[in-house]
């Protein structure tokens, strides 16, 4: 990281140095700073836009508005015994996801495979929960086994067809909200089918199916390999494996091994102005930066916190400005014992209705860790959002007795520890696990989202091409937008 003030006296020059140390706040120190990139954003893809600049020789320094960098991964100490709780991002899988396994295995990190033993528990539309075996379907009939079939089918296979890389050609009749799109297709007289609708809508993107386009949910599908892998965790499925360290550590792995000083916390931005070859980054503090180019690595609908000079082109603003954050809650249930497992169940408890959405089991045995992850998600999270903390905490608990039945309901209810994040409020990203768009909204104007715009290029993970909401997602959509900007600006001093 080069710095643009001249040093005129002791003084200045530990003000420079102080500069240096790892993930410190801007408000720390007064120091003006020019460097070849600014990378807004330390979650993963700004993280590793600004690790692969600097390994290209770009001076590069990442400014992440929160207090902590990671993004929508939180991994925090368990408080009733050892163990580590995943607030936010969890799993990841060495077969399908390449560029994210390449980190945990080239900083050291440790896997864990998930627990796959056991019943899943299956709340419809009906109230009624059932046990669901593995590889069985959610329905109670014969009826409406034969619509969640098709339903699935239809949703695989127009997923199959869609381009992710291009979306002009997706057909304008069935360019529609997933609703409507269901109505069309034969289903909206079944109650099963527009409560799997709904639960598959909220569980991939937090949204609703009246509210999310189709294009949109199938691009996303499409982008996580198809349902089957978005849904399982085998070999082949998005929740294959977990890191024993937290997720967490991937992103504070990543600062560690990048130039001391150069990701700074606490620092949102405010503006960003630009001219011919330059870029000037000033934060909320009035600290300023100076770069040749700069990377805009965080939500697309926190975009707006940023006053853009001269503004967004109008078809990026109109994408961004319509994109919405996922409605989000994530909980985690940790337990003197593993009580489901004890009764056979794999832990995973899925109802339409709420508020547990859906749920995974967490636990790390060696560690005497026994953990539900429970996702609350959608209006059901609206909803949820407006308790008090008891009435949220008392209502998972209770919600999640009633799905295991009279026999297990004081050991679900027999709670050691809990905690949870409401990503819907958290400041600077305010949802979870990506954004969705309405219907028309990728037709017409996805060419926009990576679309650079003078000295400015865009990652962060709904840019991603493949694995849009994930980890790996996120990754290759910094590695995108740093090869944009070394193909820009050639390789630095090397």
């Amino acid at each position: 990281m080069k710095t643009l003030t001249k040093i005129p006296s002791l003084a200045a020059a530990l003000q420079a140095i102080a500069c240096l140390s790892l993930m410190v706040s801007a408000d720390a120190v007064a120091c003006d700073t020019e460097v070849d990139v600014v990378v807004v954003g330390g979650g993963f893809s700004g993280l590793k836009s600004a690790y692969d600049l600097q390994q290209s020789g770009l001076s590069t320094v990442v400014l992440e508005a929160k207090g902590a960098i990671g993004g929508r991964s939180r991994s925090v100490a368990r408080k009733s015994g050892d163990g580590i709780i995943e607030l936010g991002a969890t799993w990841i899988n060495n077969h399908t996801q390449p560029r994210v396994s390449a980190l945990v295995y080239k900083f050291g990190l440790d896997t864990a495979v998930q627990y796959t033993a056991g019943d899943a528990v299956f709340q419809g539309p009906d109230g009624k929960a059932r046990r669901v075996p593995p590889g069985s379907l959610n329905a109670g009939n014969e009826e409406d086994a034969a619509i969640e079939i098709s339903l699935l089918g239809n949703f695989s296979v127009a997923a199959e067809a869609v381009n992710i890389t291009y979306w002009k050609d997706y057909p304008e009749d069935q360019d529609l909200t997933i609703d409507q799109w269901i109505a069309l297709h034969g289903y909206g007289n079944s109650s099963h089918a527009r409560g799997l609708a709904g639960h598959l809508t909220r569980a991939l993107v937090g949204r609703e199916p009246y509210e999310t386009g189709v294009h949109y949910l199938l691009d996303y599908i499409k982008s996580g390999l198809g349902l089957e892998s978005l849904n399982s965790e085998d070999k082949g499925g998005a929740q294959y494996l977990k890191i024993k360290q937290g997720t967490t550590s991937i992103a504070t792995s990543l600062a560690k091994a990048m130039t001391p000083g150069s990701v700074l916390v606490n620092t949102p931005v405010k503006t960003i102005k630009q001219s011919k070859h330059t870029s000037i980054v000033t934060t909320q503090t009035g600290k300023v930066f100076k770069a040749r180019k700069v990377i805009i690595a965080i939500p697309t609908n926190t975009y707006r916190n940023i006053t853009f000079s001269p503004p967004l082109p109008k078809k990026k603003e109109t994408l961004v400005s319509n994109t919405k954050p996922g409605i989000y809650g994530k909980m985690i249930l940790s337990y003197k014992e593993p009580w489901w497992r004890n009764a056979g169940l794999v832990g995973k408890f899925t109802s339409v209705s709420g508020p547990v959405c859906f749920s995974w089991d967490t636990s790390e045995p060696a560690r005497s860790q026994y953990s539900l992850a429970v996702f609350i998600a959608g209006e059901i999270a609206t909803r949820w959002h407006a308790l008090s903390d008891a009435e949220r905490k008392s209502s998972v608990l209770s919600h999640l007795g009633s799905l295991v039945g009279e026999d297990l309901a004081g050991k679900a209810r027999d709670v050691l520890e809990i905690n949870y994040v409401e990503w819907t409020k958290e400041e600077f990203l305010w949802g979870a696990p990506t954004s969705a768009m309405g219907p028309g909204l990728l037709r017409k104007y996805g060419d926009a989202l990576r679309e650079p715009h003078g000295n400015l290029h865009f990652g962060g993970g709904e840019t991603a091409y493949e694995w849009k909401g994930y980890l790996e997602g996120a990754i290759r959509a910094g590695e995108r937008a740093a090869a944009e900007v070394v193909a820009a600006l050639g390789k630095g001093k090397q």
